[in-house]
């Protein structure tokens, strides 16, 4: 799924790096170092990733000759200069700056729920941004960890796997657990499904999700997408505990009987005298 966005904006007076790539390279430069921006914020959001590869194919799409090196070139002189960070490109291979991330955040703030990388990390974002979710991984392998066994690996892997499970289960109550194994997921809870369970355990009420579920059975819907929904609609409005739910339901309900829309066409008279046995 993209996490991209679809606006980033461009200050009409730029410091005097831009300018600095523009005295070097002319206005190629420039507009490079903007195509880079674009494809970092309409791509991740918040980097990209730079190797050779994508500097070839990245050329190409902008009409550069095979053999011409300017995209380098500049990305390097956008580096040296401070546009992008050297440490991260260095160790990762990927392009993404301070501001870069600052601008991200600020634009996605609004979404439910922004899944970032730990490692590609400039800026703090647990206290400023609540909706930004931080995973890791381990992406600096040392040589010493690749001889490994191959034996050793699987059983690395299975007590991390474990780990996690029991880190993601100690977030989520039992009772929201087995209300979701029992109605939507068949008795099988996958850890995607126990993550997202954790999550929205710390925006609202776990009895607000065992609502939700209750709502999907009810129209049986019985998927986490539609759940979600429920989930999203009641966050965003601000109603985050069962009571706060339960009473917009409430009001909902009045509202539409209120308004006659539940109103019956059904003769009442005739019903009533087919229940007494008079027809």
């Amino acid at each position: 799924m993209n996490s991209g966005i679809t606006y980033f904006p461009l200050d009409v007076h730029l410091d005097d790096k831009f300018d600095l790539i523009e005295a070097e390279f002319g206005l190629t430069g420039f507009a490079v170092v903007v195509k880079l921006l674009q494809r970092i914020y309409g791509g991740q959001g918040y980097y990209c990733e730079w190797t050779k590869d994508v500097a070839l194919l990245f050329g190409k799409n902008l009409g550069f000759k095979p053999g011409d090196n300017v995209v380098s070139e500049i990305v390097e002189a956008s580096i040296r200069r401070g546009i992008f960070d050297r440490n991260l490109y260095e160790k990762y291979q990927i392009l993404t700056s301070r501001g870069i991330q600052k601008r991200y955040f600020e634009a996605v703030s609004r979404r439910v729920k922004v899944e970032v990388k730990a490692e590609y990390l400039l800026v703090q974002v647990e206290q400023n941004y609540k909706n930004v979710y931080i995973f890791k991984e381990n992406v600096d392998i040392s040589s010493e960890n690749v001889n490994i066994s191959e034996q050793r690996k699987v059983e690395k892997r299975k007590v991390n796997k474990s780990k996690v499970k029991e880190t993601e289960a100690a977030d989520v109550p039992q009772d929201l657990i087995d209300c979701y194994q029992n109605n939507i997921s068949r008795n099988y809870i996958t850890s995607m499904e126990l993550d997202n369970l954790a999550f929205w355990c710390e925006k609202v009420e776990p009895a607000v999700i065992e609502w939700a579920i209750s709502e999907a059975v009810s129209h049986n819907v019985r998927t986490w997408s539609y759940i979600k929904r429920i989930l999203e609609n009641h966050f965003n409005a601000g109603r985050t505990t069962l009571a706060a739910v339960e009473g917009a339901s409430r009001n909902y309900l009045r509202d539409k009987c209120d308004s006659g829309l539940y109103k019956s066409d059904i003769d009442h008279e005739a019903l009533e005298e087919i229940i007494m046995g008079k027809l």
